[in-house]
């Protein structure tokens, strides 16, 4: 239904080139909003049935295959990440080869506005951390579920 409308701001709402009835438009308006939220809430619920890997989760991973004792296990799971913190707060970027590149990027201020409001807010700049998978990494989770794969 949203693809039939056609809004501009002389005309008013149209459909097909004809005049709609407020509450027709309105009804409408309802219905698209009901299968968008649906939409989302399908896609929420996935999200949550996603497995998530732990960092204890993989200190157990390192004692089971590995060898290591569990203490060794969480110490070498802390270092590693520390290591990447610690890189990261000193400005470098962090490459793991067939994994992926963590990254600084620096976020100038911008605009915002309050949606109550409408009053508009500057946003302060900020720099944040981004992670970018290798390509080595994207094709292996590209084959892990070949039916989630983006259509070309």
């Amino acid at each position: 239904m949203p693809d039939l409308f056609i809004f501009t701001i002389r005309q008013g709402w149209k459909i097909n080139n004809n005049d709609v009835d407020s509450a027709v438009l309105q009804s409408a308006l309802a219905a698209d909003l009901h299968r968008a939220m649906q939409v989302a809430k399908v896609r929420q619920d996935a999200e949550k049935d996603l497995p998530t890997l732990t960092k204890a989760e993989l200190a157990e991973l390192l004692f089971e295959q590995v060898g290591l004792n569990k203490r060794e296990a969480k110490d070498m799971v802390e270092t590693f990440f520390d290591e990447i913190r610690n890189a990261l707060e000193r400005g470098e970027a962090v490459k793991l080869s067939g994994f992926g590149n963590f990254q600084l990027r620096d976020k100038p201020q911008r605009p915002g506005r309050n949606p109550k409001t409408g009053e508009e807010i500057p946003i302060t700049a900020r720099r944040v951390v981004t992670f970018h998978a290798s390509q080595k990494l994207k094709g292996m989770v590209e084959e892990s579920n070949p039916s989630m794969a983006r259509a070309a």
